[in-house]
Order: structure tokens, then C-alpha cells, then sequence
């Protein structure tokens, strides 16, 4: 884009660049064309989109996949309910069917706007905070044969198994109380220790960042406890 407009200034004033910027300039075009195209056929494969690709979604619940594989059927047929959002002129732009087909379909369900933004198309460089649907979440459900949870969210975390799964685990021996960050890296030990992996099926709700590092810092007191008492 800079050389783009330092090329346009220089031909509003019947100026040339010269040979070797213009070479440079080409390269630079060539390569931002080699990237929109590597991007889409990473996303999308080659030819016409009219086949989804193989999604990539992490260490998430099998269940969590298949309902989310679902919804994105549904989204993708012809005669589902239109997706869309807003622009920054209150424009309301489409979310075109083949972007359910993309691998990282998932992120059009983040609730980060940045996230979303690397699979929707830019227009005006501005995305939206969120997507919309037209249809009721019931309308939805239905269509989708999944059972919402009606128990609502658990209030207790279950530490005693959290605990559990830490126990003789190598990677806990080795952690110095007194090491600075030494917090975050007990955080994400529990995490990776209770979400499922292929390592492992645990699945143990974690808490929220405030109640983890809580929860981190008891280890980490105890670790200290244990070990000056030798």
C-alpha cells in the first residue's frame, strides 16, 4: 500500500519511480498475491467452495464439535436463515455461505471481533463485534436435534480431581515456588492436565483466571511447606 501510494504521487506529478522501483513494486504485488492465494486455498481448497474442508478446532469435547459441525450445516444450506453483520457505516454485509466451509470456521463463533476478523472478508477494514442470525435460538435448536443444558452452570469447581491429576506428575516436582511467574506456569499446568488431550480424557471444568491463580498459589504454599520440612 506505502509503495501503491508513493507510485501514484509520483504519477500525479508525471514523475517516474525508476526501473528498479518499479521491479521492487511488481515483487511486492506478486507476493501479496502469492499470500491471498496460499490463504485461500488454505481455507477453502481449490476450485468452487462447495465442499467443506477439514476443521481445525484444538483440544475440544468431541461433543462440542459435532454439535458445532451442526450448526454449521445448517448455516450453509441454501435455505438456512441468513447470516450477517454490520460494517462501520451500519452497512449490513452477508457472511457468505462458503465461510462455513473454511477450516477455521470456528472462529466465527469467538467472541473476540479479531478473531473473527482473520475469516470474514474486509470490507472498509472494519469488522463486526458481532454476527447475527435471523432466526430465534429455539428455531435453531430444532433444527440442529441437540438438548440444551437446562441445569444451569455448576457453582463448584471439582479441585479435589484437579489435584488428582497433578499428583506425582513429573512437570510439578521441578517447579521452584520461589521463581518468578511461577503462578501463570502452575495455571497452565492444571489447565492442560484437566482438558482433555490426546495424552489423556480428562475433563475437568477449570476455573476462571482469578479463582485458578487462587487456587495456584495454595499448590505453590504447600509445595514451599513440604519441601522446608525435609
Amino acid at each position: 500500500m506505502l509503495i501503491m501510494v508513493v507510485w501514484g504521487a509520483a504519477a500525479f506529478h508525471g514523475e517516474g519511480i525508476g526501473q528498479a522501483a518499479s521491479i521492487a513494486a511488481i515483487a511486492m504485488f506478486a507476493m501479496a498475491a502469492c499470500i491471498a492465494a496460499y490463504w485461500r486455498h488454505f481455507q477453502y481448497g481449490l476450485g468452487i467452495v462447495d465442499a467443506k474442508q477439514t476443521p481445525i478446532y484444538g483440544k475440544s469435547r468431541r461433543s462440542t464439535v459435532e454439535t458445532l459441525e451442526k450448526l454449521f450445516d445448517y448455516l450453509g444450506r441454501r435455505t438456512a436463515p441468513a447470516a450477517y453483520y454490520y460494517d462501520r457505516q451500519g452497512i449490513r454485509r452477508p457472511v457468505h455461505r462458503r465461510h462455513f466451509y473454511g477450516r477455521l470456521r470456528g472462529l466465527l463463533l469467538s467472541e473476540i471481533a479479531s478473531d473473527r476478523a482473520i475469516v470474514l472478508p474486509p470490507h472498509g477494514f472494519w469488522f463486526s463485534a458481532q454476527i447475527y442470525v435471523d432466526a430465534e435460538p429455539e428455531e435453531i435448536i430444532r433444527a440442529l436435534k441437540v438438548r440444551p443444558s437446562t441445569g444451569g452452570r455448576p457453582k463448584d469447581y471439582d479441585y479435589e480431581a484437579m489435584l488428582l491429576t497433578l499428583i506425582e506428575y513429573p512437570a510439578l516436582r521441578t517447579v521452584d515456588p520461589e521463581e518468578h511467574g511461577v503462578e501463570t506456569e502452575v495455571m497452565d499446568l492444571i489447565r492442560n492436565r484437566c482438558e482433555p488431550s490426546e495424552e489423556h480424557d480428562n475433563d475437568i471444568r477449570v476455573p476462571e483466571n482469578t479463582r485458578l491463580r487462587e487456587f495456584s498459589k495454595n499448590i505453590l504454599q504447600a509445595i514451599k511447606n513440604n519441601r522446608s520440612a525435609r
